[in-house]
Order: C-alpha cells, then sequence, then structure tokens
C-alpha cells in the first residue's frame, strides 16, 4: 500500500524539466495519493540575476506550477539570491524560506515529511515544522568527479549535518548502506527500479525514432548522463577497433567537459560516434529499442562502486544485450549481462552479444525488471514512512 494524505517536501537536486532519475519516479507515484511539492535546486546569485534581467528585462517567473494529481513544481524567486557577501546571503535565504512557506500556505501542507536529496539542502530543516526527515542518498556525492573539489567537500560536510539528524535514511546500494550505516541506525535498501510496462511496450513494434533512421548498424548505445563517470579510453578504443558499427549516445553532456579524457570524447571523437543529447523520459524507450546492444561503460573507482543504475533495469525492461564494465551492480546481475574488461576484451564481449543472445537471457533479463519496477518500490517506501512515523 501507499501512504496517504501526507504533504511531502522534496529537496530536490535537479528540475523537475531534467533527465528522469529516481526522484522524479518516486515523487511522481507519491503524489497519486499524497500533496507534493517538488522543489527544484537552482538559487540565483547577483551576477545571475542582472544577466537574468538584461536577457529578459523581467523578473517574472511562474513559481509554482502544477503538473498532475497532487504534484507541484517550486521554482525559487529570483530575489531570493545567494552571495559570497555574509549579509546578501543570508537576507537570501530569508527570503527564499518565506517564499516556500507562502507556497505550503497555498497548498495547505501542514507538518510535512521533508524529502531532502541534495544533503547541501539540508540547513533548510531546521526553518519548517516538520513530521519526518528523510534523506535519500542516490550517489556517492563525494566521489563524483563531475563535481569540483570544493562541491566534493561541501557535499561532506553537509552529509555530517544531516545523516546524524535524519528521522530515516533512504539508500541506494549495499556500498552506501555500509558507509552510510555509520553515521544513522534506520538506514534502509531501496535499490532503483524502471517503469516496466513503458519499456517493455516497444518491443513487438518497429518505432525507431527518426534521428536514428539513417544511422549504420549495428548500434551500440548509451542512455543516459554522458560526464565523467564513463571510461573514455576504453570508449575510444572500442569505436576506433569496430569503424563500421555505430555508438550511439543519448543523454546530457556538457560542451565544456572538465577532465581531458571527456573533452577528447565529445570534440574529437571518431566519426562513428553519435552524441544525440537528451530526450524526453517519454521518448528514451524508442531509442533504447532502436540499439542492437546496450553498454554500461563504466569507470570502476569509488563513485561507480555505489551506483544502482537505473538504465541496467531499463536495458533489461527492453530485452537489449548489455555489454558492461565490471561494477557491484552488475556482477549482481552476472548471468543477464557480459560482462568485460579491457578494449579488446569488450569489443569480443559485443561481438558475442550481437551473435549469441538468446531467448533465454532475454527472459531472464525481463524477470528481473518485473521484479524491480517503481510501484514496488513506492511500495516498499511507504511501509519504511509509515514505519518511522510511528516511531516518532
Amino acid at each position: 500500500m501507499i501512504i496517504e494524505n501526507q504533504s511531502i517536501i522534496c529537496f530536490a537536486s535537479d528540475p523537475w524539466d531534467s533527465m528522469w532519475r529516481n526522484r522524479h519516479q518516486i515523487m511522481y507515484r507519491l503524489s497519486r495519493t499524497n500533496n507534493v511539492l517538488y522543489i527544484e535546486p537552482k538559487i540565483y546569485t547577483v551576477l545571475g540575476l542582472l544577466k537574468k534581467l538584461l536577457i529578459s528585462r523581467s523578473l517574472q517567473n511562474e513559481r509554482l506550477k502544477h503538473i498532475t494529481n497532487g504534484l507541484w513544481v517550486y521554482q525559487h524567486p529570483f530575489w531570493g539570491v545567494n552571495s559570497r557577501l555574509p549579509v546578501i546571503r543570508q537576507l537570501g535565504r530569508r527570503l527564499r524560506i518565506s517564499a516556500v512557506h507562502h507556497a505550503t500556505r497555498k497548498l495547505q501542507m501542514k507538518d510535512p515529511i521533508l524529502w531532502v536529496v541534495d544533503p547541501r539542502l539540508g540547513n533548510m530543516i531546521k526553518y519548517f515544522k516538520k513530521t519526518l526527515v528523510c534523506y535519500h542518498v542516490v550517489d556517492n556525492y563525494t566521489a563524483a568527479l563531475y563535481n569540483s573539489g570544493k562541491t566534493r567537500e561541501d557535499l561532506k560536510q553537509a552529509e555530517k549535518f544531516i545523516l546524524p539528524i535524519a528521522d530515516l535514511v533512504i539508500v541506494t546500494s549495499p556500498f552506501l548502506w555500509e558507509e552510510k550505516s555509520k553515521y544513522n541506525n534506520n538506514v534502509h535498501l531501496v535499490k532503483n527500479a524502471v517503469d516496466y510496462e513503458q519499456f517493455a511496450a516497444l518491443q513487438s513494434f518497429n518505432n525507431i525514432p527518426k534521428d536514428m533512421e539513417h544511422i549504420p548498424k549495428p548500434i551500440i548505445g548509451y542512455i543516459g548522463a554522458v560526464n565523467e563517470k564513463l571510461d573514455y579510453e576504453l570508449l575510444d578504443t572500442i569505436a576506433r577497433k569496430r569503424p563500421r558499427w555505430s555508438f550511439v549516445f543519448i543523454g546530457y553532456y556538457s560542451n565544456n567537459p572538465a577532465s581531458p579524457g571527456y573533452y577528447k570524447f565529445v570534440h574529437q571523437h571518431p566519426p562513428n560516434v553519435f552524441l544525440m543529447g537528451r530526450r524526453d523520459v517519454k521518448e528514451v524507450p524508442s531509442y533504447i529499442q532502436a540499439c542492437d546492444v546496450c553498454i554500461m561503460p563504466y569507470l570502476r573507482d569509488n563513485y561507480t562502486k555505489a551506483i544502482d543504475s537505473l538504465k541496467l533495469y531499463e536495458y533489461f525492461a527492453c530485452g537489449k544485450p548489455v555489454v558492461a564494465t565490471d561494477i557491484p551492480v552488475v556482477r549482481e546481475h552476472g548471468q543477464a549481462v557480459y560482462i568485460a574488461k579491457e578494449g579488446d576484451d569488450f569489443v569480443q564481449k559485443l561481438e558475442e552479444a550481437l551473435i549469441s543472445f538468446t531467448p533465454e537471457r532475454r527472459a531472464l533479463q525481463q524477470s528481473i525488471a518485473k521484479q524491480n519496477t517503481w510501484d514496488k518500490r513506492v511500495e516498499q517506501l511507504s511501509f519504511l514512512i509509515q514505519t518511522a512515523l510511528h516511531k516518532l
């Protein structure tokens, strides 16, 4: 059973219309029976405010937007700026808090559950009368190479604050469970999942996106954020070893990537590599279906050690052969995935996946996907929330 008649404020780490991740899926489902306010993270600096004013000549924005059911998305006001100057920073924070309180009163949200995804937003907790604080740990933030050293340190300090005071801590991988259990006695593993019906539905249709129709086959596809977690040396090697194969990447990528390997891959990749950019969540299944093999070419480090990848479940639901590097979440499903090591071995596994992918392996993949749906995850979360509420 899903919890009902609760008010939930989610302090999110990404906009609602960005690439959908676990917080989007969870809040969307919780809003069917609860009142949910999804607070987007963007806060303007003084310089950003001036740029916005120069470009648009207006500081008007729709701060509170109804999405569906009981789901509302909130944007901080432009005038609630952040700054290095303590006086302006404090004033901006107070203005933002006042504006959020106004939104909660408008939505008649009383004593909400505070759902914190970005630990740096944990400092908002003290400004709300709440029933429960849930800290949702979705990544090993302090090991994420796409964050600067300062950002990783800020995240580390923020976690030190929020972990001990959270009433409930949700993590997405065994590695995170071991780490966070050192600081809180109520840590629970709730893995990622898939909207199975959405991703499995297209298997009987040849619905190839128009921008994929003229890409030469076989298509080796990756769907997800193109950032520093990927092994770009490996990707460059396999793309050059098989110049007649097409390597397609569907997901956000930066035009100004930080690491040299990432920069080289984005700007100097071989001609058989196609960086397509992000697509709407509703379009993602058709792009996966257009691929002959799907890949997870991750580095093996402390960040990917903590990953429970959404895309793995999505690949499985679509019934696509999967080749991946040897990280814990992949090893857990080793019978359903072709696990590869260095470049030559990755190419060999790709060839095996193209030739020898069996109906039995596809059935195993889809069985795993069916057992890991977002509806089941939200039921699990509802039970944990109810239990935590009864203990307070």
